[in-house]
C-alpha cells in the first residue's frame, strides 16, 4: 500500500506580493492543485504539514488526501509535482499538486534502495553508486516507494545496469537501460591475484 497522508489546504484569496507576505506571516504557503478534467485551483497550506508529509518513506511521491472547505478538493488525492524552495532561507515558496486519477498513467522519480553487502566489498573492493533514482511510469496505485536492488552477489569488477533491474508489476522503467546503477571497484592487485589463482588451478588439474 503506497504511503498516504491527510493534508489540509484552503482556497487562496487575492493575488500579489502583499497577499504572499500576509500568507507567510500567517505561516501559510501558496500552491496550486491541477489535474485531468479540472480547472487549476489556487490554495494555501501550512508549510510544516508538507514537511511532515515528505518525511514518509515515499518522500516526494507520498500521496496526499486533501482536506478542504472547497468541496471540489475535499477528499481528492494528489501528489507533489513541483516544489519551489527559497535557496537562502530553505523555506517553501510554492507547491504544485497534481490530482491523481487511478486509471491514468503518471510519471514519477523513485529512489533505488540497495540491500546487502556485496561479496566484492568483503574482498576489499568498493561499492560505487552511480545512480540513485529512476524515472518510472505506472498507475498511481502501482507506484512503488522504491526499486529494491540486492547487491549481495556482486563480485569485484561487476556492475549493475538499469536493464538488470526488475520493476514491480505494473511499473515501467523510463530511464535508459544502458545506464549504470552501481559497480564494484576491484581492490588493487585483484586482477593479478585472480589470474595466478586460475593458473595454479590449471596446473593442479594437469
Amino acid at each position: 500500500m503506497h504511503a498516504e497522508v491527510e493534508f489540509s489546504v484552503e482556497p487562496k484569496e487575492g493575488v500579489g506580493k502583499g497577499v504572499a507576505r500576509k500568507l507567510r506571516a500567517a505561516g501559510r504557503t501558496p500552491g496550486v492543485v491541477y489535474g485531468p478534467e479540472m480547472a487549476p485551483k489556487m490554495v494555501t497550506f501550512r508549510e510544516q504539514d508538507l514537511v511532515r508529509a515528505l518525511r514518509t518513506p515515499a518522500e516526494r511521491n507520498v500521496f496526499l488526501r486533501l482536506r478542504s472547505s472547497d468541496p471540489d478538493l475535499e477528499g481528492a488525492r494528489v501528489i507533489v509535482k513541483d516544489l519551489q524552495v527559497d535557496p537562502v532561507k530553505r523555506r517553501f515558496i510554492h507547491a504544485d499538486f497534481y490530482k491523481l486519477d487511478p486509471n491514468r498513467i503518471i510519471h514519477a522519480t523513485v529512489p533505488i534502495h540497495l540491500e546487502g553487502t556485496p561479496i566484492g566489498v568483503k574482498l576489499g573492493g568498493i561499492l560505487q553508486v552511480v545512480r540513485r533514482e529512476l524515472r518510472v511510469a505506472c498507475k498511481p496505485d502501482d507506484l512503488p516507494d522504491a526499486i529494491v536492488l540486492d547487491v549481495t552477489e556482486l563480485k569485484p569488477g561487476e556492475s549493475v545496469h538499469v536493464s538488470d533491474l526488475t520493476p514491480p508489476e505494473g511499473v515501467r522503467i523510463l530511464t535508459s537501460p544502458e545506464l549504470a546503477v552501481c559497480v564494484i571497484v576491484a581492490p588493487s592487485g585483484y586482477a593479478e591475484e585472480g589470474e595466478e589463482a586460475e593458473e595454479e588451478a590449471a596446473e593442479a588439474e594437469a
